[in-house]
């Protein structure tokens, strides 16, 4: 097996086992067109031909199994670091249950650490699957379903405009992104994600609209979408964007969605695992809500990851982990990690270590979802109690919400 970049001229194969993968019903020819990639977007695949074969002789044909990484910025520890966003993940039939998923995707975990990218992310079709290759739940995220009539409470009386918005408007929505978005693993998004991943969708392309004060500000949008309703009694309108900067923003998109009552039998919102409308209705029993499992992230470099990270001033402390890696190599074994006056050195090391834990858990702790007595209980780690003291203080836990699709 051979992992290499997908040119252009296997482009058709690449799609087929997409569509395969996760369209299914559509068989293994692709009869739609997908949204446009972002330039950051790498396709990859695992080539089924005798290893060092030059690129010259790969055919198509023996493109055996695939996948793509978005190469973008998340908010983690004090700053923007670079990630992978790992995607589109397939494998034809005649080519599965052997192995070769993993194989490629230790490859990409190479190819990403070599280029300086030491945090990987993605969206599992099956979270036990990828926790096999080292990637743990960083977030989770809630779903209110409710009729727009009884959003009226949590409306606000009418005030500003709503606009409608194009993908020529990103720096607008841009703006209000990086006001509202302020949690870990939040993107840095570029104009090329605004326009290809925001302002397109697979069967359709959404509306986006925002709300602007008086003086013109905009201080908040939503993009949404308008579909048949699961219980087929009507329309849905689905929101899977809503930003706000400010309670007054947020209760006026919410007033947007209530005035579709005459349109939709449902309003669905998306967002943090905290998302609740419970206390601003006056039946609260009117949203449905429910918390769904989120994305998935892992470190591709342990060392490289916890050396550029931002650390909590007072923190102070060292300790030697033992960190098991099944799929990369380089970060399976001992690392000394030494915190002190807001940064920290992560080094190989023999010494006798004081905290084991395996990638994932220790993915977890870097970007903030989970904080060290956490793991401790869950058993993810084993610590002593000034280790799992000096984890405590250098990792604190922080909102953490992975927004994207990807």
């Amino acid at each position: 097996m051979e992992y290499r970049p997908v040119p252009d001229d296997h482009e058709e194969t690449y799609r087929a086992a997409l569509s395969y993968a996760f369209a299914p019903q559509r068989g293994p020819d692709p009869d739609r067109d997908a949204p446009d990639r972002p330039a950051g977007y790498a396709r990859r695949g695992l080539y089924d031909v005798p290893p060092g074969t030059p690129e010259a002789d790969l055919d198509a044909a023996d493109l055996a199994v695939v996948c793509g990484y978005h190469d973008f910025s998340a908010r983690i520890r004090g700053g923007f670091r670079p990630v992978g966003g790992v995607s589109a993940v397939a494998s034809p039939p005649e080519f599965r249950r052997r192995g070769l998923v993993r194989e490629m995707l230790s490859a990409l975990h190479a190819e990403l650490r070599d280029d300086g990218v030491a945090f990987a992310a993605l969206w599992p079709f099956e979270y036990p699957f990828y926790a096999r290759l080292g990637y743990a739940r960083a977030n989770d995220y809630a779903r209110v379903d409710v009729p727009p009539s009884d959003l009226g409470p949590a409306c606000p009386p009418a005030a500003g405009e709503f606009v409608r918005l194009a993908p020529d408007d990103w720096e607008r929505l841009d703006a209000v992104h990086a006001e509202a978005a302020t949690e870990a693993l939040a993107l840095d998004r570029t104009e090329e994600w605004w326009r290809t991943r925001v302002f397109q969708g697979w069967e359709t392309d959404p509306f986006a609209y925002g709300w602007e004060r008086e003086d013109g500000d905009l201080r908040g949008y939503l993009v949404y979408s308008v579909e048949d309703a699961d219980d087929a009694d009507g329309r849905r309108l689905s929101v899977s964007e809503f930003a706000a900067v400010d309670r007054e923003a947020r209760g006026h998109l919410l007033r947007f969605c209530r005035n579709h009552d005459s349109q939709v039998s449902t309003v669905r919102l998306q967002g943090r695992a905290d998302l609740r409308l419970f206390d601003e209705l006056d039946d609260p029993r009117a949203a449905e809500t429910s918390v769904r499992p989120g994305p998935m992230v892992r470190l591709v470099d342990v060392p490289a990851a916890l050396d550029s990270l931002a650390y909590p001033a007072d923190a102070e402390g060292s300790v030697v982990l033992d960190v098991a890696d099944d799929t990369c190599a380089w970060n399976d074994g001992r690392f000394r990690l030494t915190v002190g006056g807001g940064t920290a050195a992560c080094e190989p090391t023999d010494a006798d270590p004081d905290v084991s834990l395996g990638v994932g858990a220790l993915s977890r702790l870097a970007v903030g979802s989970h904080a060290a007595p956490r793991l401790d209980a869950l058993g993810d780690l084993t610590a002593d109690a000034p280790a799992l003291a000096t984890l405590a203080a250098a990792f604190p836990p922080e909102p953490t919400f992975l927004r994207e699709g990807f």
